[in-house]
């Protein structure tokens, strides 16, 4: 697949590197040469010298032919409207713009942009870590039937087994991380104070998790 990616900064430039090594064709532009510094050893895409919304770069860059669009400048009205016209006048099919301000992510999530705060994105995080027994959804997956979710093991369930947490056909255990390292565990693991638990659930699954997060296992 063929992307650009407008920004070179360190989210760019990790994105730029995430997206090469996947095997995709990623084309950058930056309006400072010196931040093509930031770019992976031996990466063989476009490198294009010129401001965020300099459209014969985007032209330059194959804007029109490619299959997303992230913008990653450091200014968030420049990534809004680096994604308005790349969607409005390119017609690129997938364009997300990185947003600061979680205000103005909304704002121009309104407007068709989709966007990311990374502000908005630590509080929830953040928050969903400090919470113990919150039970955040991270994902939808197909048409939202199912949803991945994240539990933050309370004192009360340590010990569980992951087979007692989980029901068929509504509840499975997807992953587990602690202290950092995660791992896919058998249903037979049990679970610690503190653990990440990433659970794929159906609607009820979900309510029935959140009620047996408040349950000691023994």
């Amino acid at each position: 697949m063929r992307f650009v990616v407008v920004g070179c900064g360190r989210v760019g430039a990790g994105l730029v590197r995430q997206m090469a090594v996947s095997g995709h064709s990623v084309a950058v532009i930056d309006r400072n040469a010196s931040a093509f510094d930031r770019l992976p050893a031996g990466f063989d895409g476009a490198r294009i010298e010129a401001m965020a919304l300099d459209e014969s770069a985007w032209e330059s860059a194959g804007v029109e032919r490619c299959d997303g669009l992230a913008a990653v400048t450091g200014t968030d009205d420049v990534n809004a409207v680096v994604g308005r016209l790349a969607a409005k006048r390119f017609g690129v099919p997938r364009v997300v713009a990185r947003m600061y301000d979680p205000v103005k992510a909304d704002v121009y999530r309104r407007f068709g942009v989709h966007t990311v705060s990374p502000a908005a994105w630590a509080v929830s995080r953040l928050a969903a870590l400090l919470l113990l027994v919150d039970v955040g959804t991270i994902a939808s997956l197909g048409s939202g039937n199912l949803d991945l979710v994240e539990v933050v093991v309370p004192r009360a369930v340590a010990g569980a087994r992951l087979g007692d947490l989980e029901m068929p056909g509504e509840i499975r255990a997807a992953a587990v991380t602690r202290t950092g390292r995660s791992f896919i565990p058998d249903s037979g693991a049990h679970v610690h104070a503190g653990d990440i638990v990433t659970f794929v659930v159906s609607v009820a699954g979900a309510e029935r998790l959140e009620a047996m997060m408040g349950r000691t296992f023994t």
